[in-house]
């Protein structure tokens, strides 16, 4: 220390290189300024104030030993990076605890189930399972066996987990649809106007209607810039509400109906986060498959938990879908395994 000191007390300086180190001098006072108001957030008061107190410093040093300006100087210079990444840190935690208390208030307001955060971490972890057999078997020699593993996961998938879509198209493909005086007990399929008895109000939009279903997504850039936006959050519900066709009326109780409708009936765009809100609404022509039960003498239709299958859809949608379902399946089926055999000459 006592060196350094020494280096810049032997320094001369005279009148032309002091008005160079003054200039300089504001130089930092610029950065300073842009540090404390963009990294720090403080509010500099008066304005000018780094542009004041720095060439003083300059002044002052030079005035008990010239070289000692030059010290000053390049203390300040230094100065400029260590508030920099001082200021970033600072920055860095305080839109942390900003997220903190943003993601509070959301997940105050929209609550995500335990059951959903499950099955995507489960699913997370079996994606990095898959890719870690990948590279096992890569290290063994043995990559082909993936050409039997991938179809059997997609077989058993298919078979032993089947999405609840897939169960309300294979039922609504083999059941009758009832007339509402003519509605056995056990699961049914029916298909008529809404009518609404105790409306829902929707979560985001606050609209009035029998039920909704509201998908939230929020915006996430990757180390190129590129946009994606993934799912966060997502929630159905629905009311009590009745069914009619020209032969009569049967109430609904909603509680658990899965809504396989591809409307989207209001969407937005707010900062980092899009919503989508889908209703049912008073007079919607819907095909609706559940449980119906006696209820004190009254037909109840409701969630039929043997089968797990309870769900509306627009019945021309459910026509295109019929029509064209055994095609895709076709052609996908086709491909699949045509990029199999490609696979297997590529890895041979």
């Amino acid at each position: 220390m006592n060196e350094l000191l020494q280096f810049f007390s032997s320094q001369q300086i005279d009148m032309p290189v002091l008005i160079f180190l003054l200039i300089f001098s504001e130089g930092t006072a610029l950065f300073y300024t842009l540090i404390f108001k963009g990294l720090f957030e403080v509010n500099i008061r008066p304005k000018y104030l780094f542009f004041i107190t720095h060439p003083l410093l300059v002044g002052i040093a030079f005035l008990v030993r010239p070289g000692w300006s030059l010290l000053v100087v390049a203390l300040l210079f230094a100065s400029i990076f260590l508030m920099g990444i001082i200021g970033m840190v600072i920055s860095i935690f305080r839109s942390r605890n900003d997220n903190k208390e943003t993601n509070k208030r959301f997940n105050d307001k929209y609550q995500t189930p335990k059951k959903e955060k499950f099955k995507s971490s489960l699913l997370s972890i079996g994606i990095l399972g898959f890719v870690g057999l990948g590279f096992w078997l890569y290290a063994e020699g043995r990559l082909s066996l993936m050409l039997l593993i991938i179809p059997l996961i997609f077989i058993l998938d298919s078979i032993l987990f089947p999405t609840s879509r897939t169960r309300f198209y294979k039922l609504q493909a083999i059941l009758p649809t009832s007339k509402m005086n003519a509605v056995a007990m056990g699961l049914v399929e029916v298909a008529g106007d809404l009518i609404e008895i105790e409306p829902l109000i929707s979560p985001h939009f606050q609209t009035p209607c029998i039920g909704y279903s509201i998908r939230i997504e929020e915006r996430r850039r990757d180390s190129d810039g590129n946009t994606t936006w993934s799912k966060i959050f997502s929630e159905r519900k629905t009311g009590t509400f009745r069914i009619k066709d020209e032969t009569g009326s049967i109430t609904v109780n909603g509680d658990g109906l899965d809504y396989y409708i591809e409307r989207i009936d209001r969407e937005v765009e707010s900062g980092d986060k899009r919503y989508y809100e889908t209703y049912l609404k008073n007079d919607d022509y819907l095909l609706l498959i559940g449980n119906a039960i006696s209820n004190n003498g009254e037909t109840l239709i409701q969630k039929d938990d043997h089968h797990g299958v309870f769900g509306v859809a627009f019945p021309h949608e459910v026509a295109i879908k019929n029509k064209f379902t055994p095609l895709y399946k076709s052609f996908f089926t086709t491909l699949f395994f045509i990029t199999l055999i490609i696979i297997y000459i590529i890895i041979s």
